[in-house]
């Protein structure tokens, strides 16, 4: 974590040009209302741990205190996934086990209060995210990762699926699109959205598309009337039982050992 040394930029500071984002109790201009505890966090992250530096709970107790970063672990982790909607990566064990227990990563900056106003619209709404994850199988567009899985060769990492946007909000781009919208593992999503490219056109394809052989071609075609890349029937059969409790998942693995031991 960064060790930050001389004076925090202007933007550290709320309008009265002294006190920090992080260090506010109420509202500069609303004094009877309290200040966020998710605006806290993120001014203080913002400018006090830097992208690929890791952090620890201890350690935003004790710059912002309990009133922000109570000890109650569900509580808190629910903040820091809030600020995952404006943008913020903070992966932890879950999502890469190469990380120590307890550990969290800032992967990429979202909004904080130092840049103005927080940005209406930018979250996707609970049905949008629905429908897109039922219309993408819950798998990553680019790699095929699927929500739970592990990253080929990594058996200890358990890959998140996330809601990754074509177009960026910054860019102009739609929350409510579902075209605009699509799943992505966060291996994935942060990468594509710090390149910042714009979407490849059908016109960019157009060429590679019409270079392929007959079979090739026939197989673009069936993946494309399916709606996602066609996986063979185990594959098929292994999205549904990700899907089946815990406990007839146990009782399948007894029914698939004496179906092939006889």
């Amino acid at each position: 974590m960064t060790d930050f040394e001389g004076e925090y930029p202007s933007e550290a500071y709320a309008p009265d040009g002294t006190t920090l984002w992080w260090e506010l109790d109420r509202w500069p201009d609303k004094p009877k209302q309290k200040y966020g505890g998710e605006r806290r966090l993120a001014a203080w992250l913002a400018f006090n741990v830097e992208v690929g530096e890791t952090f620890t709970m201890p350690e935003l107790r004790a710059a912002l205190g309990d009133g922000v970063v109570p000890n109650e672990a569900e509580h808190l982790n629910r903040r820091l996934r809030k600020l995952r909607e404006d943008g913020w990566e903070l992966p932890t064990r879950k999502d890469d086990g190469s990380l120590p227990p307890g550990v969290y990563r800032l992967d990429a900056k979202g909004w904080h209060p130092g840049e103005g106003d927080r940005p209406r619209g930018n979250s996707v709404s609970q049905g949008v995210r629905r429908r897109v994850l039922d219309r993408d199988n819950s798998r990553c567009v680019h790699c095929g990762v699927a929500a739970g899985e592990p990253y080929p060769g990594e058996p200890e990492t358990s890959a998140v699926i996330t809601i990754g946007h074509r177009v960026p909000n910054a860019h102009g781009g739609s929350s409510s699109d579902l075209n605009n919208l699509q799943a992505e593992c966060k291996r994935c999503n942060e990468p594509v959205r710090q390149a910042l490219r714009s979407p490849e056109t059908l016109e960019e394809l157009r060429p590679d598309v019409l270079s392929l052989k007959g079979d090739e071609a026939k197989k673009l075609e069936s993946w494309l009337l399916a709606g996602h890349r066609l996986r063979d029937r185990v594959d098929a059969i292994y999205d549904r039982v990700r899907r089946l409790s815990a406990g007839e998942r146990e009782e399948l693995k007894e029914i698939l050992s004496r179906k092939i031991r006889g």
